[in-house]
């Protein structure tokens, strides 16, 4: 303790210097925002394209023939015209689908498919890991939704040529119907038949019978009857 009247010269204070080291530049780390940033930006942009991919190929089995104008893809799934050649290339590297003309391209996934199915057969054999199991059941699954489309698609263009052959028959009717009394041969035209018959080394019969009537023809050469419908209006 210092006394206010004693000789001995008061103690000084000296502060301790504190040994505050400089990060070396081997030991500062560079800032991660811009790495997450890029980083975040690469995984939108992969499921952005992986979304846009999934269209398009629902898009391209929808098709008729599986054949797809890509301008029509571009203007349909509204982006620009090089992500879908992104796509594009892609597929068909992998052998899904092939340049069909200029902007067109078709789908062969089904050859590809049967390829890796009896690649995937191969592989059951020789490794029943549980993950090559499960690999080969999600393939399977992918086979069997892609089958399910493409018979949906048959069906729909099977129903659209049933209503159009529909509209086809009523129209021949109503023809028919309508010229009922127009519905007939002359001798003259008989004539004339013979002369192109026997030209043509063809055999004509003539037979009176109700319309829509079948009847069996044997014909001469090797006796073999052939069923051929009489194609006879009503009159």
């Amino acid at each position: 303790m210092y006394h206010p009247y004693s000789k001995q010269q008061p103690m000084q204070y000296m502060p301790q210097q504190q040994d505050v080291r400089q990060p070396s530049p081997q030991q500062q780390q560079p800032p991660a925002t811009s790495s997450l940033s890029s980083s975040s930006q690469s995984c939108r942009y992969d499921s952005s394209l992986g979304l846009l991919t999934k269209k398009f190929i629902a898009l391209l089995r929808s098709s008729a023939h599986g054949d797809l104008d890509l301008n029509r893809a571009a203007s349909q799934l509204k982006v620009q015209k090089r992500r879908i050649y992104d796509i594009t290339n892609v597929l068909e590297g992998i052998r899904l689908i092939e340049k069909n003309t200029k902007n067109h391209v078709r789908w062969i996934g089904n050859a590809a498919v049967n390829a890796a199915n009896e690649t995937t057969n191969d592989n059951i054999m020789t490794t029943t890991t549980p993950s090559s199991l499960s690999a080969s059941t999600n393939e399977l699954e992918q086979r069997l939704a892609y089958l399910r489309n493409y018979n949906q698609t048959l069906e729909n263009e099977q129903n659209h040529l049933n209503i159009f052959k529909q509209q086809i028959d009523q129209e021949i009717e109503r023809v028919l119907k309508n010229n009922a009394s127009y519905c007939y041969l002359t001798m003259d035209d008989i004539d004339r038949f013979e002369v192109i018959m026997a030209a043509q080394q063809e055999a004509l019969v003539v037979v009176n019978a109700p319309y829509d009537t079948d009847i069996e023809v044997h014909q001469v050469k090797n006796a073999t009857p052939t069923k051929k419908k009489a194609d006879i209006a009503e009159a």
